[in-house]
C-alpha cells in the first residue's frame, strides 16, 4: 500500500513543482519579490528560507502556490504598490507571470513525450499485410474477406506491409470498388476480391472495415496482475483460453473482456513447450463511447508491440505532435463534459489519479512517465479555464482590468476567490465520494 501512494506522491509532487517553478522563474525574471514558494496548502510542515524567499512543504498536497509581494490590493492607506511587487508591474508582465505556470506544464509534457519516445521507440502493431480483424457489417465482410488472408496487392499495386495496405485503400478510387488479391490457406490460394465501398460523407475517407493481424502473443505484463500470478510472461503465445482456441489477439482480448470475475483455463506455448494454468479475470472500467463507460475483464497483459527505435529528430517531432494532439483531445473532452456530450463517469478525482499513477508504474517506467506527461497536459488545459482560483481566472481579471482601466477592489477580489473556493471544494468532495464508491 505504501508503494501505491509513493508513485502517486512522486508524480503529483513533480507536476506541482513544475507548475509552481514556472510562476517562480517568471516572477524572478520580472524582478518581483517572491515571499514564499509552497508545495501544498495549509499549515507548514517544513520550511527553509533562502534570501528573500521561504520554501515550504505544507500539510495538504493538492497543489501549491507562489506568494509574491503585493499580490493583494492595498487598502486606502496602503499607498501605491512598490516596483518589486506583483501589482507594481504592467498588466502584460503580470499576465506572463500567471501564464508561466500552465505553460511550464505544457513544456514539461512535451519534454517527457520526447524522452519516452527517444528511449523506448515508437510502437508498431501488425507490420505484415495480413488481416486479423473484420468489423461486423463492413464492406470487407460482405465481400468475403477472411481472417488470416494475406493481402498481396491493392488496386494492382503490390504490397507487403499493413501501412501499405491502409495507404493504398485510403487513396483508392471507390467508384468501381477496391480490388484486392489475397493469399489464403496453408497452401496459399490466390483469391481476387472486389470490395464495394462508399467514402465517408463527412471526411471523404475510404475504409473497408479491417484490422491488422496481431498474433495471440503476450506483450508487457503488469506487475502483480492476474496474468503474472498465473505464471504468464511476455512472449508467451496463447493457444487456448477458456473453451476457445485463439488464432488472433482480438479473439483472446474479446474472451477476456467478456469474462470479468471468472476463472479461465489458459494454455500457452513458451520456448516450444506447452503449459497451462488458471487465471482469474479482474474487472475494470472501459470507455466504449464519449458518453458511456462499461465494466470489462482484464488480466493485465497488453498486445505484443514492436518498438521501432528512432533518432532524436524524429522523437522531437513525434513528441511535439503527440502533445498537440493530446491537448486537443483533452480540450474536446472537457468541452463535451460541459455540453453534456461526455459522461461524468469518465472524470476521475484524486483517488482515481492515485490509482492510475500506481497502475502506470506497475506497467513500467515508460508508461509511468507517459501518464505523467498526459496528466501535465490536463493541468495545462484545466488551468486555462477562466474560473476563480485557476490561472485562467486570474488572466480573465487582468483582461477586465485592461478594459476597465482598474482592477477589482479588495472586497470584490475576496468574493471572487470565495466563489472559486466553494465551487472547487464542492467539486473535490463530489469526485472523492464518486471515486470511493467506484472502488468499494
Amino acid at each position: 500500500m505504501f508503494v501505491f501512494y509513493l508513485y502517486a506522491g512522486i508524480l503529483l509532487g513533480i507536476l506541482i513543482i513544475v507548475h509552481e517553478v514556472g510562476h517562480f522563474l517568471a516572477a524572478r525574471a520580472a524582478r518581483v519579490t517572491v515571499e514564499r514558494f509552497s508545495i501544498g496548502f495549509g499549515p507548514k510542515i517544513l520550511a527553509v528560507r533562502r534570501g528573500e524567499t521561504e520554501y515550504a512543504l505544507s500539510a495538504f498536497p493538492l497543489g501549491g502556490y507562489v506568494k509574491m509581494a503585493g499580490m493583494e490590493p492595498a487598502g486606502e492607506e496602503g499607498g501605491p504598490p512598490g516596483p518589486n511587487t506583483f501589482l507594481g508591474k504592467p498588466i502584460g508582465v503580470r499576465a506572463l507571470i500567471v501564464a508561466a505556470g500552465p505553460a511550464t506544464n505544457l513544456v514539461w509534457a512535451i519534454i517527457l513525450y520526447i524522452a519516452v519516445i527517444w528511449a523506448a521507440g515508437i510502437p508498431v502493431i501488425g507490420e505484415e499485410a495480413v488481416v486479423g480483424y473484420i468489423y461486423e457489417g463492413s464492406p470487407a465482410e460482405s465481400a468475403g474477406l477472411a481472417i488470416e488472408d494475406r493481402i498481396v496487392s491493392v488496386e494492382g499495386n503490390a504490397v507487403d506491409t499493413w501501412d501499405g495496405v491502409r495507404e493504398l485503400i485510403a487513396s483508392g478510387d471507390a467508384a468501381d470498388g477496391i480490388a484486392l488479391v489475397v493469399e489464403r490457406g496453408e497452401v496459399p490460394e490466390v483469391v481476387e476480391i472486389l470490395v464495394d465501398v462508399t467514402p465517408d460523407p463527412e471526411t471523404g475517407a475510404i475504409t473497408i472495415g479491417i484490422g491488422p493481424y496481431i498474433a495471440p502473443v503476450l506483450g508487457d505484463i503488469k506487475r502483480g496482475s492476474p496474468a503474472e500470478r498465473a505464471g504468464l510472461a511476455t512472449g508467451d503465445r496463447v493457444l487456448r483460453i477458456g473453451d476457445a482456441e485463439t488464432r488472433t489477439w482480438y479473439q483472446f482480448e474479446e474472451i477476456v473482456s467478456g469474462s470479468a470475475g471468472q476463472e479461465l483455463e489458459v494454455v500457452w506455448e513458451r520456448d516450444g513447450r506447452v503449459e497451462r494454468g488458471a487465471v482469474v479475470v479482474e474487472e475494470t472500467m472501459e470507455a466504449v463511447s464519449a458518453t458511456e463507460v462499461r465494466p470489462v475483464g482484464t488480466i493485465g497483459a497488453l498486445a505484443p508491440l514492436t518498438m521501432r527505435k528512432v533518432g532524436f529528430g524524429e522523437a522531437l517531432t513525434t513528441g511535439f505532435g503527440l502533445s498537440i494532439t493530446n491537448v486537443r483531445l483533452v480540450w474536446e473532452f472537457f468541452l463535451g463534459l460541459a455540453r453534456g456530450r461526455v459522461s461524468a463517469d469518465m472524470l476521475g478525482g484524486p483517488i482515481r489519479v492515485v490509482q492510475l499513477a500506481s497502475e502506470s508504474a506497475a506497467w513500467g517506467a515508460s508508461y509511468f512517465f507517459a501518464f505523467m506527461a498526459f496528466l501535465s497536459l490536463n493541468l495545462f488545459v484545466i488551468n486555462a479555464f477562466p474560473l476563480p482560483i485557476l490561472d485562467g481566472g486570474h488572466l480573465l481579471l487582468l483582461a477586465l482590468e485592461k478594459v476597465r482601466g482598474r482592477g477589482l477592489t479588495e472586497r470584490q477580489l475576496l468574493v471572487w476567490q470565495q466563489i472559486g473556493l466553494i465551487f472547487f471544494v464542492g467539486l473535490l468532495a463530489f469526485l472523492l465520494v464518486r471515486d470511493a464508491i467506484s472502488l468499494a
